[in-house]
């Protein structure tokens, strides 16, 4: 199905994205001198930014050099990300500054979420099964259907600064080894505006994804492409 955007979905979309980023924590919005309320959510996000390289520290000392590299590229990527979204159009009118520290709070506190829930190396299963994230706004999940008992995969994006969206899913039917090219219509081609092409390449704990045509299926500024990591649960 082709996926259509609204002004409705994109706010809704932006909304939920953005809701827990955007929540003023209660100790700093109940002081009313607003300089002395910027200090103080100030240091709430120095808190979150010191977690967040305890974390990062502490996850590299287990990486193999290539894995460390690897980290360190997709963090370097990861500020832009942050400052694009929390420094973006969205916040154009906060003049205190205010809203934008709150953003980053919550988006690094995200992020050290995500360092704890995907940088790890356990067993997932044979087929791959669960819920996969490449922590810039990208969701690919794989699962059973029960109807036809097939394998099949559904990948959600919202990216940007003014949170562009897309969606689209489908049968999950790899190739045994290196890549496989999924087609949203059999023998459709890069040409038909109205194609999607995704090609997938498996590995232990992730799933690369490169998009070779797929605009009708997400907002001008989203894409589909990058690299998703399994998604481990926390032990409670």
């Amino acid at each position: 199905m082709r996926f259509l955007l609204s002004s409705a979905s994109l706010l809704l979309l932006a909304f939920s994205l953005l809701s827990k980023t955007s929540e003023p924590a209660d100790p700093c919005s109940k002081i009313k001198n607003k300089n002395d309320q910027k200090k103080c959510y100030m240091n709430e996000y120095q808190v979150a930014d010191k977690e967040l390289n305890l974390t990062y520290k502490k996850i590299r000392e287990g990486l193999s050099d290539p894995e460390k590299e690897d980290l360190k590229k997709l963090q370097v990527l990861w500020i832009g990300y942050r400052d694009g979204i929390c420094e973006g159009p969205m916040y154009s009118s906060d003049e205190s500054g205010i809203e934008t520290i709150i953003c980053k709070t919550g988006t690094t506190a995200e992020r050290t979420k995500y360092l704890h829930h995907v940088w790890k190396f356990s067993t997932v299963s044979k087929e791959g099964l669960g819920s996969y994230t490449d922590g810039f706004g990208g969701s690919l999940k794989l699962f059973r259907d029960t109807s036809s008992n097939e394998i099949q995969f559904s990948l959600e994006v919202v990216r940007g600064p003014t949170a562009h969206l897309g969606e689209v899913s489908g049968n999950w039917t790899p190739a045994k080894e290196g890549k496989w090219i999924w087609a949203s219509t059999p023998g459709c081609n890069s040409e038909d505006p109205d194609c999607c092409l995704l090609e997938f390449q498996y590995f232990q704990n992730r799933i690369e994804v490169e998009e070779i045509s797929c605009s009708a299926y997400h907002g001008a500024r989203a894409y589909f492409g990058g690299s998703y990591r399994y998604e481990f649960k926390q032990k409670k």
